[in-house]
């Protein structure tokens, strides 16, 4: 007998978008990280569409959620929904001709912070209306599901019906700090490096298993000898400040960073593109029309040469009076 449950007033789109979140990610808590809500209000959701459709839509396991027949039977239905809800989205929204309001872009914690904010006057003078909303996190927002506007990731996306921009080149190198190197040397061969501390960065990994990365890190990694892990930019570069140990950074912190050197001896550097991405309707947004020129110019091989895809070998900054350090 199948658990039935008294019907309520029609689900809203909302509950919808609940429901998609669960059945993608396998359990409330999932959903909830996905979505930037609390567990329990998934679930509170999830109960409330349940009630109002008048069906069990997930069973409720010890390790998360499956979709019950019911679930099963309106999955492709509500799929069908999101699609039109976020095409009415995208066509509003490339409408609008008002050179204000917010712009969310979804980037690194470490080009957020520490090469985009601080160009941020020069857009701001222009238009002082428009506002521009980071969205930091090592995995990117879905464009193509209006989680952001624009989206600056080190690959090239695969959904064919977004736009890629490719902004530039970001070049890689061994980094430490000069107290570091007073206490254990600097090292010159790939044999010496690995008997020293070595910090590791989680997107790291990631993009290592795309064949992006030098084999230091994987032998580094199989070694055991991998001291500090992160996924966050700006935490290996107080790490490689502190003295923690080596950590690779990109060429441009040379640009604005204090208390690090770069072991350019040892010859050993990588590299990953940087993808701009968006949908096309959105384009038509003025705000985001102007936010994407900004962009553009913020990577400018011609006026920053960090991010040509020749590699220029980074210098260090002469010491600089303020006390607040920008980077990675």
């Amino acid at each position: 007998m199948k658990d039935q449950l008294s019907p309520g007033p029609f689900p809203s789109w909302d509950d919808f978008r609940f429901f998609l979140a669960t059945s993608s990610a396998g359990s409330f808590s999932k959903a909830a990280s996905e979505l930037g809500v609390t567990q329990p209000t998934i679930s509170r959701r999830i109960e409330n569409l349940e009630h109002r459709l008048g069906v069990r839509l997930f069973d409720r396991l010890p390790n998360g959620v499956a979709l019950t027949n019911e679930g099963e039977s309106i999955l492709d239905a509500a799929r069908h929904i999101e699609t039109t809800v976020l095409e009415i989205q995208r066509n509003v929204h490339g409408s609008d001709k008002r050179m204000e309001g917010s712009v969310r872009i979804s980037v690194t914690d470490g080009l957020a912070t520490y090469w985009l904010t601080p160009q941020l006057n020069r857009l701001q003078e222009r238009h002082p209306g428009i506002s521009i909303e980071f969205q930091c996190s090592v995995e990117p927002a879905d464009a193509l599901k209006m989680e952001t506007d624009l989206s600056i990731r080190y690959q090239r996306p695969e959904a064919a019906d977004l736009i890629a921009m490719k902004l530039g080149t970001l070049h890689f190198v061994p980094w430490a700090s000069p107290d570091y190197i007073a206490r254990n040397g600097a090292p010159t061969t790939l044999d010496e490096l690995l008997r020293h501390r070595l910090l590791d960065h989680q997107s790291y990994a990631f993009d290592a298993s795309a064949g992006q990365w030098n084999d230091w890190f994987k032998l580094a990694r199989v070694a055991n000898l991998i001291s500090y892990v992160t996924n966050s930019s700006a935490s290996m570069l107080s790490a490689i400040q502190s003295g923690l140990g080596i950590g690779m950074l990109p060429t441009y912190v040379c640009e604005c960073v204090e208390g690090i050197v770069p072991l350019v001896a040892l010859d050993l550097r990588t590299n990953s593109e940087i993808w701009l991405t968006y949908h096309p309707n959105i384009q038509g947004t003025a705000r985001v029309r102007e936010v994407i020129n900004w962009t553009k110019d913020a990577f400018s091989p011609k006026t920053w040469p960090w991010f040509t895809e020749d590699f220029q070998p980074p210098k260090v900054p002469p010491p600089k009076t303020r006390s607040i350090a920008r980077a990675s």
